[in-house]
């Protein structure tokens, strides 16, 4: 009796062993039942790797059944996506999800079918694909200030900016516009007593997680000082000092080509180093320090340096909207005769905020 009892254990022990390691299983419209782990089907194929044959292709249309133990992610003909096992009842095919709620569909339905890794690599290359595309990960802010008096004194006052940030975990475009005009009528005649305009770009691409390459290109007008035209050209290093989601820092140097037209002739070109540095702090979700500096020592012109400093302290007011202070220093060692060497612009007022980033 033991004798007879221990073979019907060892009986059973090697029907267990004997199944299949798979939990899929494709069932043939002419009766053959093909077990093992569904890939993917994609077109007019299906792909499904089994223990004894190796990974096999079957057309779809001899496919009379499938079933999976495994979750499997389903596209179906309108569009419209499902993902969980797969089980047959009366009505064709089940799909149930994670949270148990089942989706009927039919054979006819089902356009596309992946697997876990079917569907990591197939995220993937849709996240390359929007990393290639120009119009994906943008964000920004774009403010505007207004200051009016009347009376004894007539002055108006107009500051605005933008700035836009395509950023990825390889690289970031930045863009950036900056302006201001005032003017005074206190005397009966209209003087303008600021008139500028800055604009330009940077294009930063990632050797690693703390170094980087960059070019840029820098344009600027200003009326006061006598400048029609200032094109900055160049590029050079940078290293992600730190890196954190509350402060990020980081330290750059290059060169530059300057080229600037007056409105007396004095036309000038040279040839500048580069250092700067810019930093973001966090001090609150709500609240945010932003500022930079570069300085542009001629190595043409020996003794004359230029720089440009700019700082916002923004406060939001809610999800897109904020209020911004906003410090803007331009410094020459050597302007045109007649004109000061800095030119310093403090405005407050409504920044909007725009899209999202994805990378640092």
């Amino acid at each position: 009796m033991k004798k007879r009892i221990a073979f019907v254990v060892l009986a059973f022990q090697i029907l267990v062993l004997a199944q299949p390691a798979f939990a899929d299983r494709i069932v043939l419209k002419n009766g053959d039942r093909i077990s093992g782990t569904i890939i993917k089907k994609d077109g007019e194929k299906i792909t499904i790797r089994t223990e004894s044959a190796g990974t096999i292709e079957i057309k779809w249309e001899a496919v009379e059944v499938i079933e999976a133990e495994d979750v499997l992610h389903i596209e179906l003909a309108d569009g419209s996506k499902v993902s969980g096992t797969v089980e047959v009842d009366d009505e064709g095919l089940k799909v149930v999800g994670e949270n148990e709620e089942a989706v009927q569909v039919s054979q006819e339905q089902i356009a596309v079918i992946r697997n876990a890794d079917q569907q990591a690599a197939y995220e993937a290359e849709i996240v390359s694909k929007q990393d290639k595309s120009l119009f994906s990960h943008w964000g920004g802010n774009a403010d505007v200030g207004f200051s009016l008096t009347t009376g004894n004194s007539k002055t108006t006052s107009l500051t605005f900016g933008t700035k836009g940030e395509r950023v990825t975990e390889s690289d970031k475009i930045s863009l950036y516009a900056r302006g201001v005009q005032a003017k005074n009528s206190t005397t009966g005649v209209s003087v303008t007593t600021a008139q500028a305009f800055w604009f330009g770009g940077r294009y930063d691409r990632n050797l690693n997680k703390k170094t980087f390459v960059f070019g840029k290109a820098d344009f600027e007008y200003d009326k006061p000082q006598l400048l029609n035209l200032r094109t900055v050209l160049g590029g050079g290093f940078g290293y992600k000092w730190i890196d954190t989601d509350r402060t990020k820092l980081q330290v750059f140097g290059g060169a530059t080509f300057n080229r600037e037209w007056f409105e007396n002739a004095d036309n000038r070109s040279s040839a500048e180093a580069l250092i700067g540095e810019e930093l973001e702090f966090k001090f609150s979700d709500r609240t945010v320090l932003e500022q930079r500096l570069e300085v542009y020592p001629s190595l043409t012109r020996s003794g004359t340096v230029r720089a440009r400093f700019d700082a916002s302290f923004v406060t939001a007011l809610n999800s897109w909207l904020g209020w911004h202070v906003t410090l803007g220093d331009r410094f020459n060692s050597d302007p045109v005769p007649g004109r000061v060497q800095n030119d310093l612009l403090l405005s407050t007022g409504l920044r909007a905020t725009f899209g999202t980033k994805k990378g640092k």
